[in-house]
């Protein structure tokens, strides 16, 4: 990453401004995306040139850095607490809108694709785990997510099979 913040710098100075703010952050991290096609935090900018002296203007910072999570946050808590197949279906419905929504931002597209991943490796974990409460749950919704992961295309269509089928009744219904 030690080019990253060279890029942070190299586009920082020929600013020549005493103090970084909101709009600074946003070229700089606009030049980043444009150049490794990363969508870096504003806080992560904002260190980065802080490490290198540059003054931060705290509070324009801290705003700017909100307003990018608030924006990249795909799933909230609220999406990852199913503990019914209700829930399980509704994170499901939300993920498929969220990847037709980013079919043409690659960027966006990618970081649902790691946090679809990173979730079906959790659920994974509990589906391993004898003593877990929801764990047929953990290891069905894992099964969809796979199938969903393979060919979202399909995956409607897929699970409506899916919930037709005798295991998926004896289990679920």
């Amino acid at each position: 990453m030690r080019s990253r913040e060279l890029l942070i710098i190299d586009v920082w100075k020929p600013l020549d401004k005493e103090v970084v703010g909101a709009a600074e952050l946003e070229l700089v991290r606009e030049t980043i995306i444009q150049r490794f096609g990363l969508n870096v935090s504003p806080a992560s900018i904002a260190r980065a040139l802080a490490d290198h002296g540059v003054r931060l203007g705290h509070p324009e910072i801290l705003e700017a850095d909100v307003r990018w999570r608030e924006h990249n946050a795909l799933l909230t808590p609220e999406d990852l607490t199913f503990g019914t197949l209700e829930a399980a279906t509704a994170l499901m419905e939300k993920i498929e809108r969220l990847r037709q929504r980013f079919e043409h931002e690659d960027l966006m597209l990618e970081h649902l694709l790691y946090e679809v991943r990173r979730i079906k490796s959790e659920l994974d974990l509990l589906a391993s785990n004898e003593k877990a409460a929801n764990r047929h749950l953990a290891e069905e919704l894992a099964q969809w997510l796979t199938v969903w992961l393979q060919n979202p295309q399909i995956f409607s269509e897929w699970l409506a099979l899916r919930r037709n089928t005798e295991e998926f009744q004896s289990r679920f219904l």
